[in-house]
Order: structure tokens, then sequence, then C-alpha cells
């Protein structure tokens, strides 16, 4: 159910009740619980295990950070996956085309008992991690039954929409209080991590209010004095804890974009300056981040942003302030890489080659097929995201038959799912080259940056290249094949 501003008071004389449910959802739930037992993991290991039913054929995926990784499904519905894990956080387990969250930390385990049919609801958790995953899970159903629409939120007089927001922070302050207090065993530092991410994802609701209100009314909103010093005056932003926190992570890129546009405004002169954006940004990240470890990362982020949006054009001068400002050598490595990599492969760039294997495990290079200009796509077969644009390659490859284009598709599926991979393509009998990544090659991740897919390249018949950033079998491909050939399509 929906809850409006003019529902509060309602709600509020119903929060008791709502709250002994809770708890006794709580109650009934600790003889589960209390099972948690060591797992025997290394301290730099988390451990997922679970079993499905009833059971269906597959495999789960899980994603934690850089760290991504699956398991196969066994006859019982059992399966067990163990990642290399640093700190610790929220990991995203894909089953199927559907997702859910779990808390993981290093040196733990957790495990799941899930109802395939109606799965992400109603899991089971156990283990060491057991009772903060059933909190994490009763705090998603609050955020459910508290929300209303982004467009209505966001609609809201400035007023209502604080007042309507306050109140929702405050349910959630609450339910973690309560589990707090049953749950002695739950690690203060969890608690004191999930009550940021409650102030945090609070805070971030306020910074973009403005902007969202004033797209959905053509104007910008009348807030009352001091609305941004009121909530952020409430916020330790200078704190290394927090960049554990993916929410905290989402919500400081947007309170930058927020300074950023507040000093352009307030530093005419920065206008006239080449890319005044992230000269502004940088300038605020230095103003205000104290914490040399939350300095790091942001001078990291917006240096990667900056390479994202404008490529090598003219960026000595923000290479160099960042090599001297950041102290986190590996930050420093990876952007140094990144432009290297950028200027390696630019327009007009001999295209690195690379090797990748045929589904009979003949070994090729991509140099093999230059001759002929290459649309070449990156896909994985656990990602549903990649195979769903399957269908639009292969209908391109078609509508270009007999044209000097070659249509490629690279699994870079991991080496023990080759046989899933070599079972899909037979299966559909695409028409398309089919490749495979060797898993000994770097050259696709150091050379060509490639850190995520679905992704293409357009590279030309004398292996020089067009783009690596090429645009989707979705997008506007079409078209710039067919002047790239020089024919009518």
């Amino acid at each position: 159910m929906n809850i409006t501003p003019g529902l509060l008071q309602e709600r509020a004389a119903r929060d008791n009740t709502g709250m002994k449910r809770i708890i006794l959802i709580l109650i009934m739930a600790a003889a589960i619980l209390s099972s948690c037992h060591k797992s025997g993991l290394k301290p730099c290991e988390s451990k997922i295990s679970g079993i499905i039913s009833p059971v269906v054929p597959g495999y789960v995926n899980i994603t934690a950070g850089p760290v991504l990784d699956s398991a196969r499904i066994d006859k019982n519905g059992e399966f067990t996956i163990t990642i290399p894990l640093a700190s610790p956080g929220k990991a995203m387990l894909f089953f199927g085309n559907r997702l859910t969250d779990v808390f993981l930390e290093p040196g733990k385990a957790v495990s799941l008992n899930i109802n395939s049919i109606v799965f992400p609801e109603n899991i089971t958790y156990g283990g060491e991690l057991g009772p903060v995953n059933h909190y994490l899970t009763l705090a998603r159903k609050l955020d459910q039954q508290a929300s209303v629409q982004a467009i209505d939120l966001n609609a809201m007089e400035p007023e209502r929409f604080i007042r309507f927001t306050d109140s929702v922070r405050q349910l959630k302050i609450k339910l973690l209080d309560e589990y707090q207090a049953k749950y002695k065993e739950i690690d203060p530092a969890f608690v004191s991590s999930a009550r940021s991410d409650i102030e945090f994802s609070w805070a971030d609701q306020h910074i973009l209010y403005p902007g969202k209100y004033e797209m959905l009314k053509g104007n910008f909103p009348v807030l009352p004095a001091g609305y941004h010093i009121d909530y952020l005056h409430q916020l330790n932003l200078n704190s290394a804890v927090n960049l554990n926190s993916a929410i905290y992570k989402a919500f400081i890129q947007n309170y930058l974009n927020y300074r950023q546009s507040v000093y352009l405004a307030d530093h005419a002169n920065v206008a006239s300056l080449i890319f005044p954006e992230s000269v502004a940004r940088f300038r605020v990240i230095h103003e205000e981040f104290t914490d040399q470890k939350v300095a790091d990362y942001l001078l990291y982020t917006a240096m990667d942003d900056h390479l994202a949006n404008f490529g090598t054009t003219r960026v000595e001068s923000f290479v160099t302030d960042f090599r001297i400002s950041c102290k986190n050598p590996e930050y420093v490595k990876t952007i140094d890489g990144i432009v290297t990599n950028m200027e390696k492969v630019g327009l007009g760039k001999p295209a690195p080659d690379f090797t990748a294997y045929t589904p009979d495990g003949k070994k090729v290079k991509l140099s093999d097929y230059f001759g002929q200009l290459l649309y070449i796509g990156f896909w994985a077969s656990w990602s549903d995201w990649s195979t769903q644009e399957i269908p639009y390659f292969e209908q391109l490859r078609k509508d270009f038959a007999g044209k000097p284009v070659k249509f490629i598709m690279i699994s870079l599926d991991f080496e023990k799912d080759k046989n899933r991979w070599a079972a899909i393509i037979s299966k559909n009998k695409f028409g398309s080259i089919q490749l495979i990544q060797d898993p000994k090659s770097t050259v696709l991740k150091e050379n060509y940056y490639l850190n995520d897919f679905p992704r293409y390249f357009l590279i030309d018949k004398e292996g020089k290249i067009i783009s690596v950033y090429a645009p989707r079998p979705t997008e506007n491909i079409a078209e710039t094949l067919s002047r790239i050939i020089g024919g009518a399509h």
C-alpha cells in the first residue's frame, strides 16, 4: 500500500500494531537464526550456500564489487559459492532473471532457503550472517510499505516532501533499534553502517528533490531557508568507513553534482575555462574533503568520469593534479592505465590483437578476421541483459547479408561455463561468428578497458579502430554501418 502525507497521522496510529507484528516475526525467526556457527572460511573469503525448491536447473550468480561468480544448482537444488571478499557489504544474487541483495562479511557465511516460485520473496536465512540478512528483508518490506511513486514524491510541495521523508526515516530507524535490541549478537559495526545508510538514503532524496521537482513542474521549488544546511549538517561526509557503503557512494556523487553547480554559480570566471564542470568538481573535493581516503576516492571517480566524458583531449592538467593529490597508488595506477589504454584504442589506432576460441576449440586471433568491417559484441550466457540483445544482433546480421561486414559475438563466460555457452549457440544456431574469450589473455581488460558488457566494437577492414564504444544493436548502428560501407540500407 502506498503512503501519502495525508495518511501519515493515520499510519502513525497503526505504527505500534505494525511494530508488534514485526517483533513477533523476529521472535518466530529466533530459532532459525540462533543456529549461527563458525564457517571455517579464510579471513578474506565469504560463502553463500543454499537450497532451492522446487528444484530448477540452472545457475545462481553472485556479484560483489569487482567479483563475479556463479554456481550450478545440483539435482537436489543445492548450490555453494565461495568468493574473495575484502570488506563487508551487500552483494547481488541472481537467479533466473530475478535478483536480491545479500549482506556478506569476510570470514563469514550465510545460507539461504529459497522458494523458486516466489523468489526473491520468503527467503529463510541461516548461518552467521542470518540475523543481519533477516533484518534487511524486514527493512525492504518496510520500504515497500512506506513508499510512494518517485514522480509523486518529487511533485510534492517542499513542506509536504520534508514531513513525509522525515517520517519514513524515523520508521526505519525505529525498526533498526528494535531489531538490535532483540539480537545482541549482531555486529555493532553493521548497525552503525545500516544507520548511516538510512541517513544517506534520506539525504539523497533531499539533495535530488529540487532538480526533480523542477523537471516535473517546470519551475524551481520555493525551498525553506536553510533547506540544504538542515539535512547536510547531520551527516559525516568525511569518514573513510562510509566508503564501504554503496548508498554513501551514490549520495556523495549527487552531493558533488550539487556543490559543483553552486561553485560554478559563485565563480563566474570558471565558466570561461576548458572543462569548467571538471575544474569545479576537483576544487570542491580539494576544499571540502579532509579525510585522505575519502578525498582519494572522490578524486579517482572525478578523474574517471572526466575521461569517460571527454577522453584524453587536453587532459594533462587534470591528470597532473590527480597524481599529485591522490595518495592511493592503486587509484593512480588505474587512471594512468586508463589514459594509456584510451590513447591506444582511439579512432584510427591499430586494434590491439587478442586471442579467443571457436566452439570446436580452435584458437584464433582478432587479426584473422581483418579484411572486412567488423562489428563485435561482447556478452555472457549467464547475463540476461546481454542475451536479450542477441536477437537484435542476429537480425542486424541478416539485414546486412552480402555486405562487406562481419558480425562476431565473443562470450566472456568463465572457463567453467564453457559447456553452457556451447550448448546455447548450438541450440540457437546463430549465424554470426561465435567465439569465447581466452581466459589467459588480459588484452580485453587491460588494453580495451572492457569492464562491463554488453559492449560493442567497430573495427575497419584494415584493423584500425572506429570505436570501442560502438552503438548497440538496439540503437542506431544500422545507419552507422551503412554510412561506413557506403551502401544504401
